[in-house]
């Protein structure tokens, strides 16, 4: 039993009751209320701003009191706390500030610790688990979520359940009956609402509030009901218990599990219900639920959200891949289940993280600041992606605008680049680094250093100069980054006054008067400063262009060949003397200069009577030349127009007829020609007029065949006629003959006919030819000719046998032709089939397939064919196409021919086809490794001669996928395969190819590489060099794997070349003593690897040089043998303690503030 009390005491158990301010639950959450008992009236005061307030509690009839809507004051909310079996205890109402923070949503782990399952109690006392069908977004424990109504709409919306899908027809039956109940519910919770608005309006802003909830039709919220018999009381409950168990049903779905996961997706799969197969073990065995009716949402949460869920995937199957994740961040997934309008509770959370991987791509440096030699460059940090950044990779490309080096690699967010050159433009690129590797590239920047004012430029030169404007140019030099250009205008008189200011080379001054001098000086500037001003220079504009003159007149009388014109000067000189006229005339041919001088009138001569000329006149001076004056238009006086060309013939002479055509006269006198005379002379000299028109062209008609005619013609205008033209000699043509007879065709052989006729009516003009012509089909279009010329016969070969054939024929005389004569019909007999086409092959090394093409019949069916292999003859089973030899000998030509033969008998072969059969595939070559190196193996294979182009194709395994990949494709015998692993075993195999295909590989053979031995260094450098002694230094040799590495040191004389060891171990410097004073050395380094195999030595530097000091003249002592020892370490000095010390405490204060770093960020994923 639940135990609480009122008036503001401790109430046990706190998390059974629950009443939230806003509308969390739909309307189907409430059942219809019930009638209350009187012997129930409980009631629960709680002092507030408005005092005690007393709410009674009535009851009809016997059943137990239970929640109901209950109207408050404004402020205030009302906590109805039931028992386990349903039964209102207690009610409090109390301000709505002091309502406790409702208790989770669903099961699952807390914030800090596992809580165990807290059974959730509603206001209507539903059992603990029972869950609100209808809720929004999942609420992570100790979180509430506030869902809008679109929100919850949207959700619900998506993806929806098929409605009229049901496996069965009982299944239907109790689909329909749940379905009935639920509108059934619904009805009686509107009327509720209805006569509940009608009793007791809300009289404050909260009217819609009952109990904490909000009593909106939209948001589904159900009030409770009454009946005065109880039945309607019993079908509330009997609803409640059936949407009770299916929701524990729905509720006992299993937490998904996390199936694959990587930086940037996962893939979650789930379960069914656990109770859905268990479903009708309790007593309900009118539910049957088919697991293709439920539908699931996921719901996915991750810390930076604070606990906030987000749905998505809304649908029915068992597993989702979620995309576009984050990679390191903590996510939490849980599943619902839903059955048409009641949805279970959540699942328990699954909370996975995603792996980490490279850093995002940072933002490109910026500069802080600059100097001649040196660069401050910053950066922002870069997005870690759950891995943190180690350090930042800086590049160049030292001023050379080609590759990028390295420049700065450390975890510092800043970096001096020092020792730059002045005045040099920079490109720079950051990368960020992290424990998965090496981000991309930032956008590469450019940055210059500072440099120094520039010198004083040179004069801008004049590049164009017009009547308004000068343009100037100048030259940009390196370190000119913009100029300023002055001009002085002597008019005005105000001095040099700035007139450009930009990085342009050149500059158009406008807006000057014309004809007028100024003066120019330029300035350059950089970031560093400006120049001295060039020297000065002056520069005048053009003058301007003259006005038109006036319009020409004409002066005195208009002749026949010659006229006089005049013209006034331009108003407008353009600021100059007019230097000369021009004078243009156009007689139809375009305007063409006639005149230039000074005079303003001008005499125009050789003209051509009765045509149309326009004058203009422009002037000119030293700005230029004016445009021209409109033009005169003058007319000369017209004649009488000249001799035609002689009439030509147009076509043929007929016998009866003939066509004439001419010319017009190439000068018609000025004025247009009216019309045309043509006069015909006969033999007897006989002339008259036969044509009198405008056009230029008649017919003769009416003459006589054979006959000599002379014509002449001449032209007329308004003032007269011409002369007649030369006389055209015609003489009359004859007719052409008569259609001959059918032509008689006799037939040969069935290649062969014989075709002769009789000759036709001449029609008074000898029969020049004969045309016979040919056709298969009596047809206009498809004749052609076989035959022409004067014989009376001819002989036509070659025709196709057993093939209708139609003759007609032609004459002609000089007249022309005859029409043809009536077609006459042939029909050649039957012969022996055609030649085969050439046939086309496919061969293997044993066997060729032959195809062809069916031959002519020539009139007669073909019964089979002969193949001709030289040595036999395969005759075919039948008329077809195609054939297969088989039992040919590999790498084999064969002379071939074929020919048909059908009743007549054999046609001729086809043309000789030489086929070859291919060679047998060819066996895989003996693999041999000839060279090892430690990143590569060299192999060979063959005898080194490759005269038929062999294909080989070399295959090397994977070691992940162990499969065979191609390495080498090729006719060569020999491949270095490259870029591999040292002490690694590779596996490779071999086949050769050629055009009968590809061969067996060969055996799998193993080789393995060698260990790499370390890299030359850089010669050594010696320093403090003394008589005797001096101290060589050079660069360490980076690690390779886990071998350590030393150095063997070797020193010799210059003079002799002659090398000894001195030193063997895995310091980087050394200390030379007892040498000889004054003497040239050469000392170089060699790194050796101490691999477990033994010692790998690399190769030696460049041998460093250096001359030990030479001892001041003293008195002579016996000189010591020299010997070489490496010297024992010097002690410290104070100053090298000094630094020592130093450098322990820097490298202290990175490592304490690395550890802060490090507890920040901790500290902010764990907050």
């Amino acid at each position: 039993m639940l135990k609480a009390m009122v008036a503001g005491q401790p109430v046990e158990n706190h998390n059974d009751m629950y009443c939230s301010p806003y509308d969390y639950y739909p309307a189907d959450f409430y059942p219809q209320p019930q009638e209350m008992c009187p012997a129930h009236p409980h009631m629960c005061a709680v002092h507030g701003d408005y005092g005690p307030v007393t709410v009674p509690m009535v009851s009809t009839n016997s059943s137990p009191p239970i929640a109901m809507p209950v109207q408050v004051p404004p402020g205030h909310v009302v906590q109805q706390i039931v028992d386990e079996s349903g039964t209102l205890r207690h009610v409090i109402l109390s301000p709505q500030a002091m309502l406790p923070m409702p208790p989770p949503y669903g099961p699952g782990p807390g914030t800090s610790s596992n809580q165990p399952h807290q059974p959730f109690f509603a206001p209507q006392g539903l059992p603990p688990s029972f869950h609100t069908p209808h809720y929004g977004n999942p609420l992570q424990p100790g979180v509430m979520s506030h869902v809008p109504p679109s929100a919850t709409t949207a959700q619900q919306g998506h993806s929806p359940p098929p409605l009229n899908f049901h496996k069965d027809e009982r299944t239907h039956r109790q689909y329909i009956k749940l379905k009935k109940k639920l509108e059934q519910k619904q009805l009686r919770t509107e009327n509720f609402i209805v006569g509940s608005s009608q009793v007791t309006p809300p009289a404050s802003p909260r009217k819609e509030l009952v109990n904490g909830m909000r009593r909106s039709k939209e948001r589904g919220m159900s009030s409770v009901g009454t009946s005065e018999d109880g039945e309607e009381s019993s079908s509330v409950q009997d609803d409640d218990d059936d949407f009770h168990v299916i929701s524990e049903i729905l509720s006992t779905v299993k937490p998904p599990q996390v199936a694959e996961l990587n930086s940037r997706s996962a893939l979650m799969q789930w379960s069914p219900p656990e109770r859905l197969a268990d479903s009708g073990l309790e007593g309900k065995t009118e539910f049957d639920i088919s697991e293709s009716d439920l539908r699931y949402e996921v719901l996915l949460s991750d810390k930076a959200k604070e606990g906030k869920y987000k749905m998505i995937y809304s649908g029915p199957s068992l597993s989702c891949r979620i995309q576009d994740l984050r990679p390191g961040t903590e996510y939490s997934v849980c599943v619902a289940v839903s059955l048409d309008d009641l949805k279970g509770s959540v699942s328990i959370p699954t909370t996975f993280r995603t792996p980490p991987c490279e850093p995002e791509q940072p933002l490109p440096p910026k500069l802080i600041s600059r100097s001649r030699t040196s660069l401050l460059l910053r950066w922002s940090p870069a997005g870690d992606n759950g891995s943190h950044i180690t350090h930042y990779i800086l590049e160049y490309d030292e001023g050379k605008g080609g590759g990028f080096v390295e420049a700065y690699k450390n975890r510092g967010k800043q970096h001096n680049m020092l020792k730059l050159q002045p005045s040099t433009c920079y490109r720079f690129r950051l990368a960020a680094v992290n424990e998965c590797g090496k981000g991309p590239y930032s956008d590469i920047v450019q940055f210059s250093t500072s440099g120094s004012p520039p010198t004083a430029p040179a004069s801008p030169v004049l590049k164009e100069a017009t009547v308004s404007s000068l343009h100037l140019a100048w030259q940009k030099r390196p370190n000119d980054v913009e100029f300023c250009l002055q001009m002085d205008d002597l008019v005005s008189g105000h001095g040099f006054r700035p007139v450009y200011n930009g990085p342009e080379t050149h500059y158009v001054q406008d807006r000057l008067y014309r004809h007028t001098e100024y003066k120019f000086r330029l300035c350059a500037h950089n970031e560093e400063g400006n120049s001295r001003w060039s020297d000065e220079v002056c520069y005048r504009t053009l003058p301007g262009r003259p006005a038109v003159p006036s319009r020409p007149s004409v002066k005195g009388r208009i002749h026949t060949h010659t006229f006089k014109i005049k013209w006034e000067p331009p108003s407008d000189t353009g600021g100059a003397e007019i230097t000369a006229y021009t004078v243009e005339l156009n007689g139809g041919r375009g305007f063409e200069r006639v005149y230039t001088g000074p005079e303003l009138e001008y005499v125009c001569d050789r003209l051509m009577p009765g045509t149309t000329y326009q004058a203009r006149v422009s002037c000119s001076s030293a700005g230029g030349c004016s445009d021209y004056s409109e033009p005169c238009i003058v007319i000369t006086e017209a004649v009488c127009p000249g001799q035609c060309s002689p009439p030509r013939l147009h076509g043929k002479a007929r016998a009866t007829s003939l066509a004439l055509k001419w010319s017009d006269p190439e000068y018609d006198g000025g004025s247009p020609l009216t019309d045309f005379e043509v006069e015909l002379t006969q033999a007897d000299s006989t002339k008259c007029t036969v044509y009198r028109g405008k056009e230029a062209e008649c017919v003769v008609s009416e003459l006589s065949p054979g006959q000599l005619y002379v014509f002449q013609v001449r032209a007329f205008n308004r003032v007269g006629p011409g002369p007649w033209s030369d006389p055209l000699e015609v003489l009359s043509g004859a007719a052409p003959p008569e259609t001959p007879s059918p032509p008689q065709v006799n037939c040969r052989s069935s290649q062969h006919v014989f075709v002769h006729w009789l000759e036709p009516v001449s029609n008074g003009a000898t029969i020049t030819d004969y045309r016979l012509e040919m056709s298969q089909s009596d047809n206009e279009t498809e004749f052609c000719t076989v035959f022409q010329g004067l014989a009376n016969s001819c002989h036509i070969k070659e025709l196709v046998p057993a093939t209708p054939y139609y003759f007609r024929l032609q004459a002609s005389n000089s007249a022309g032709w005859s029409g043809f004569s009536d077609s006459t019909l042939a029909v050649t007999p039957p012969s022996s089939p055609s030649a085969v086409s050439l046939p086309r092959y496919t061969a293997t090394p044993l066997t060729i397939s032959l195809t062809w093409q069916q031959p002519d019949c020539h009139g007669a069916e073909i019964l089979h064919y002969n193949i001709d292999l030289g040595d036999r003859v395969v005759t075919t089973c039948g008329p077809v196409l195609e054939h297969t030899l088989e039992g040919l000998q590999p790498e084999t030509t064969y002379r071939i021919r074929i020919q048909a033969v059908n009743s007549v008998g054999p046609g001729p072969f086809c043309p000789v086809l030489r086929a070859s059969t291919l060679p047998l595939p060819p066996a895989p070559p003996k693999l041999e490794c000839v060279g090892t190196g430690h990143n590569y193996l060299k192999f060979k294979w063959g005898d080194g001669k490759n005269l038929d182009f062999t294909q080989y194709i070399l295959e090397m395994e994977n070691s992940w996928s162990k499969e065979f990949q191609c390495v080498y494709q090729g006719a060569s015998h020999s491949y270095k395969v490259n870029r591999l692993q040292e002490l690694t075993t590779y596996r490779f195999r071999i086949a050769a190819s050629n055009d009968a295909g590809q061969g067996d590989f060969s055996d799998v053979v193993e080789h393995t590489t060698s260990r790499a031995p370390p890299p030359a260094l850089k010669a050594p450098k010696t320093t403090e060099i003394q008589q005797r002694s001096c101290l060589v230094e050079w660069n360490s040799c980076k690690p390779i794997g886990a071998d350590p590495v030393i150095y063997q040191v070797q020193l010799a004389r210059v003079r002799d070349q002659d090398y000894k060891q001195v030193y063997r171990g895995p310091e980087t410097k050394l200390q030379l003593n007892d040498l000889e004073p004054g003497t040239d050395y050469c000392v170089r380094v060699c790194p050796v690897r101490q691999a477990n195999s033994g010692d790998l030595p690399g190769p030696y530097s460049p041998p460093g040089t250096f001359s030990t000091v030479a001892p001041e003249p003293v008195a002579s002592q016996t000189p010591k043998s020299s010997s070489l020892q490496v010297s024992e370490r010097k002690a410290l000095t104070d100053q090298q303690w000094a630094m020592i010390i130093l450098c322990g405490f820097g490298f202290f204060s990175v490592l304490v503030a690395v550890i802060m770093q490090q507890a920040i960020h901790w500290s902010k994923d764990h907050t």
